[in-house]
């Protein structure tokens, strides 16, 4: 005689519960992603400088705060001929409107979705300034597949407009401020930083005063040196 399955599947309230969770859930994110796409404009709307500054700043350290690098035995380092490591942390500089831009790039699992998808994962998010009709825009690229190389396009996610400056440096582990940065270069010894420092500005509303705002983010995960041999 055989006792009774210990599967007995899921019960009416657990389903409930699980899809009450799973709504909000899904409404968060919803929300989350409207005043990513619309902020941009309510906020040219009101005028408030600093409010966009405080937004963005804050959109960039909670990507930062949820920050993805491989770590041993997952990683190891190869040969410089090898594919890039997809979950390297980048930092260059480019001209945009005659100043100097940071471009940040590294893969978080702070991942946004959108389109109406829910897909979730490791993402490549990337902030980068673009300039279009005399004004400088920053803007936020999130994929969730990321094989081929980042382009810069007008197409991705206004965090701010009237962008003065958008300076990143990395502090490493001798506390010394770098403006660039290549976990995946033996020159960075291919590590991360152990925080990132982010300096933006923005020109004030109808010709007045601009205003900056600086923020230092620890980097809670992280790689250390790992070089050959």
């Amino acid at each position: 005689m055989t006792g009774p399955s210990g599967d007995k599947g899921f019960t009416l309230m657990e389903v409930v519960v699980a899809v009450a969770i799973m709504g909000l859930v899904m409404a968060t994110i919803g929300t989350a992603f409207r005043q990513l796409s619309n902020g941009a404009h309510r906020l040219e709307e009101t005028g408030d400088d600093n409010l966009a500054l405080g937004e963005a700043i804050r959109w960039i350290g909670r990507d930062l705060e949820g920050l993805y690098v491989d770590q041993a035995p997952l990683f190891t380092p190869g040969e410089t001929t090898d594919d890039p490591d997809p979950y390297r942390f980048t930092l260059t500089r480019e001209t945009v409107g005659g100043e100097e831009m940071s471009i940040l790039r590294f893969t978080t699992l702070n991942h946004l979705p959108f389109g109406g998808s829910s897909l979730g994962g490791i993402a490549e998010v990337v902030y980068f300034v673009t300039e279009e009709k005399g004004e400088t825009r920053l803007r936020r690229s999130d994929r969730l597949f990321f094989h081929d190389p980042f382009e810069p396009a007008e197409g991705h996610p206004v965090m701010m407009n009237r962008v003065t400056a958008f300076t990143v440096v990395c502090i490493d582990t001798e506390g010394q401020e770098q403006e660039t940065w290549d976990s995946d270069n033996d020159a960075f010894g291919r590590a991360t930083p152990v925080a990132v420092k982010v300096t933006l500005s923005r020109e004030g509303a109808s010709g007045g005063p601009g205003n900056t705002a600086e923020a230092l983010f620890p980097l809670r995960s992280r790689r250390k040196e790992a070089l050959d041999g």
